[in-house]
C-alpha cells in the first residue's frame, strides 16, 4: 500500500497557503511548520489560535506524510463573524470555491471542518472551538497525558499573555520541544522580556510568574524541566514591512553535549 503523500491535495494546500495565508501573516510560516514537523516528527502539536487554519492544514499534512501524530487546535472563532472577512472569504476562488460559498452561511467550525476534509487531513486535526485557557488543569487535559513536542502560539503576544501561557504550558513541554510565539520578536517588550526570561530559566531560576497557580505535581514537572535542559530563543524576523512579521522560537533541549536525537555522530 503507498503512503498518503502531500501531492495527493497540493492544490487545496498551495490555495490554502495563496489566499489565507497571508491574511495572518502566515503563508511562509505554514511551510517552515511543514518542514520542521517533517524533520523532527513531533507526536504531539497544540496551536493556540486556529485563525482561518492554513497553518493547522500544512502541520497536518506534514504529519500525515509521516504516519503518526496530532495537532491539537483551539479558537473561539470571534473572528469569523466580522463583516469584513465575511466579504474578504466571498472572494475565495479555484479550490477554494465551495468554501468561499459555504462561509456566507456556514458556521466556523464547518467551515474548518471543510478545510481539513478537503485537504484530507481531518484524521489529524482535533478543533476545539472555545476560548484559549491557562488554567493548570485544563492545559493538562489538552493533549490527554502526553507531552507536548511543538507549541505554537498565534493569538496574542503581549508579556502578560506570554507569562500565562508558558505557566501554563511548560510543566508539559517534552524535553526536547519548541515554542513558538507568533509576533514577539518584533514587539519591544516581549522582546525584552523572553531574552530576560530565557536567561533565568538557563540560570536555572524560574520566575515566580510562572509557578503561579501550578500544584505539586506541575511544580516538580517545571522543576525537572528546567534543572535538566537548556533554553535557546531564536528570533525569526521577515524581511517584510508588516507588523505580524516575526516569530519568537523558544527551544528546549536536555543539557548534553551533543544535539538531542543525534545519530551518527562522527569522532
Amino acid at each position: 500500500m503507498q503512503a498518503w503523500n502531500i501531492r495527493r491535495n497540493i492544490d487545496c494546500l498551495l490555495a490554502l497557503r495563496d489566499q489565507l495565508g497571508p491574511v495572518y501573516g502566515s503563508e511562509d510560516l505554514c511551510m517552515l511548520f511543514y518542514s520542521m514537523v517533517r524533520r523532527e516528527q513531533p507526536r504531539v502539536v497544540v496551536e493556540l489560535g486556529t485563525g482561518f487554519g492554513a497553518t493547522t492544514a500544512w502541520i497536518a499534512t506534514a504529519l500525515k506524510e509521516l504516519g503518526e501524530g496530532r495537532i491539537y487546535t483551539f479558537d473561539n472563532g470571534s473572528h469569523f463573524q466580522d463583516a469584513s472577512v465575511k466579504t474578504f472569504l466571498a472572494q475565495l476562488h479555484g479550490p477554494l470555491l465551495e468554501l468561499a460559498q459555504l462561509s456566507q452561511t456556514g458556521a466556523y467550525e464547518a467551515c474548518m471542518a471543510w478545510i481539513f476534509e478537503h485537504a484530507d487531513v481531518a484524521d489529524r486535526v482535533h478543533l476545539v472551538k472555545g476560548e484559549i485557557e491557562f488554567q493548570p488543569r485544563a492545559v493538562e487535559a489538552v493533549a490527554q497525558g502526553e507531552k507536548i513536542d511543538l507549541l505554537f502560539s498565534d493569538f496574542n503576544h503581549a508579556p502578560k499573555t506570554i507569562i500565562q501561557l508558558l505557566g501554563a504550558y511548560l510543566a508539559h513541554m517534552n524535553t526536547t520541544s519548541s515554542i513558538y510565539i507568533d509576533s514577539a520578536s518584533t514587539y519591544l517588550p516581549s522582546y525584552w522580556m523572553l531574552d530576560n526570561l530565557v536567561r533565568m530559566l538557563n540560570a536555572k531560576r524560574i520566575p515566580a510568574a510562572l509557578r503561579q497557580g501550578l500544584d505539586g505535581d506541575q511544580r516538580t514537572a517545571l522543576d525537572e524541566l528546567v534543572d535538566t535542559c537548556s533554553f535557546q530563543l531564536v528570533h525569526l524576523v521577515e524581511k517584510a514591512p508588516r507588523s505580524q512579521n516575526s516569530t519568537a522560537w523558544l527551544r528546549i533541549a536536555p543539557d548534553d553535549l551533543f544535539p538531542a536525537h543525534a545519530t551518527h555522530v562522527r569522532t
